[in-house]
């Protein structure tokens, strides 16, 4: 890792930085750690990088109940998975690991039916001891009737009690290396045929800045005859597992804008 990319990566975990100042530097060292195994296992230094407007709709979208709070997913991240739900008749989606639900209930507007598997409050209180934490988990979930939440620990979850398969499934949970590679294994399970698609978030700490220990997760986690598949989707923080037959390119920071998005924004008491 450059200095340069050292730099980026501290601005982001500010917040720790003033809680533990050691553990920025340990992740720091971590991730180093995990783009060597990356290169060493696999021969590749980061994703190879597809357009988002392979995905958008007519490189458009809409997206609600967005709160520009921390742990929020990128407009764009949400514009992916709202797009790729559209493009299936009758999606079924999974997500695992929901937060507010900001990803959850975009896609419920345009899927027939999504599945959330999430830790329940009481686990969550055990596990960060903040209530208020846990009482936030799902809070955007009000009346979406094609919703089904199940409270489990998606690392001993038994997924096939499911009994179905997913044509769209996001994985966006315990993002360590061990859960990540777990989560992985479990959702290829899962895809329901050759045009199924799987997005991991926090491919990178930013759009442009990879996160090897989730790629390297990724990739021990997936079939070896799937790695030529797996993708870093321009203009977001999403890796995306795809059969479509895309051009790519490896993307370089600082990276020269190619594209410019429009924004409106609205907003309403909850």
């Amino acid at each position: 890792m450059t200095f340069s990319s050292k730099i980026k990566v501290i601005y982001r975990l500010i917040a720790n930085i003033i809680t533990n100042p050691i553990s920025v530097f340990l992740i720091l060292e971590d991730e180093s750690d995990y783009k060597k195994a990356l290169f060493k296992k696999y021969g590749i230094a980061k994703l190879r990088t597809v357009d988002i407007n392979n995905f958008l709709q007519n490189r458009k979208a809409s997206i609600e109940s967005y709160t520009y709070l921390d742990g929020s997913s990128m407009v764009t991240d949400l514009a992916l998975l709202k797009s790729l739900a559209t493009s299936f008749e009758a999606c079924e989606y999974l997500e695992i690991g929901s937060w507010r639900g900001e990803s959850l209930v975009n896609v419920a507007n345009v899927a027939h039916h999504c599945t959330s598997i999430n830790l329940s409050p009481d686990e969550i209180v055990k596990l960060s001891k903040n209530p208020e934490y846990a009482t936030q988990h799902g809070c955007l979930i009000t009346d979406k009737l094609n919703i089904t939440t199940i409270f489990a620990n998606s690392q001993t979850f038994d997924f096939s009690t499911l009994n179905k398969k997913f044509d769209l499934i996001f994985v966006d949970a315990d993002h360590s290396y061990e859960a990540v590679k777990n989560d992985t294994a479990n959702v290829f399970k899962l895809l329901k045929d050759e045009n199924s698609v799987i997005v991991w978030h926090d491919c990178g700490f930013s759009s442009e800045l990879p996160r090897y220990s989730v790629i390297k997760a990724i990739f021990d986690g997936s079939p070896v005859e799937f790695h030529k598949h797996i993708y870093h989707v321009s203009n977001t923080m999403c890796g995306i597992y795809t059969r479509k037959n895309l051009e790519s390119y490896l993307i370089q920071s600082p990276h020269r804008p190619d594209k410019v998005f429009s924004i409106t924004i609205e907003n309403k008491d909850i």
